[in-house]
């Protein structure tokens, strides 16, 4: 009876092991799931947000970006649209924050592809965004380019993708 109780025993400790190795140790794409998860969590307003709150969010967003990252913004039939460094982000955040009363933001079927070099990442997801009263919601295909700088994955890029509908 001993040798079983030490084999559950042992099986039992090694599991826990593993699955705390998981928690304290994430893989790369989890870390970038998780901060794709916060870049949602960040852009999503609830009615009667105080702007302390928005500027926070906003800033808390802004931090998830390289300082020279850019985003390029191209929606059906209309030009293009850069906005490059963190400053800008910023600007472009608050400026969206003020100007809408809710937003919902989702990023669903996220798809992290880990560099050869294993200090990059590209994401691909479809963005699920709902701003202000109205019920219908936006819906569009996004990339994302992250790159570990300084021990931590940000942002570099971001860009809709355009797609034949």
């Amino acid at each position: 009876m001993k040798p079983v109780f030490r084999i559950l025993l042992l099986v039992i400790i090694g599991t826990l092991f593993a699955w705390l190795w998981t928690i304290f140790f994430p893989s790369p794409e989890k870390v970038i799931q998780r901060k794709i998860s916060s870049l949602a969590a960040n852009a999503t307003l609830k009615f009667g947000d105080s702007n302390l709150t928005r500027v926070g969010k906003a800033n808390a967003l802004v931090s998830l970006f390289a300082p020279d990252a850019q985003i390029i913004i191209v929606v059906s039939g209309r030009n293009g649209h850069t906005i490059s460094g963190r400053d800008e982000i910023r600007e472009a955040a608050l400026a969206g924050f003020t100007s809408q009363p809710t937003l919902n933001v989702e990023f669903l079927d996220v798809t992290v592809r880990l560099g050869a070099d294993k200090q990059t990442a590209d994401v691909s997801c479809t963005a699920k965004v709902n701003a202000g009263d109205r019920k219908d919601y936006g819906v569009q295909e996004m990339r994302f380019q992250f790159k570990k700088v300084d021990g931590s994955w940000l942002i570099i890029r971001a860009e809709t993708v355009q797609t034949l509908s």
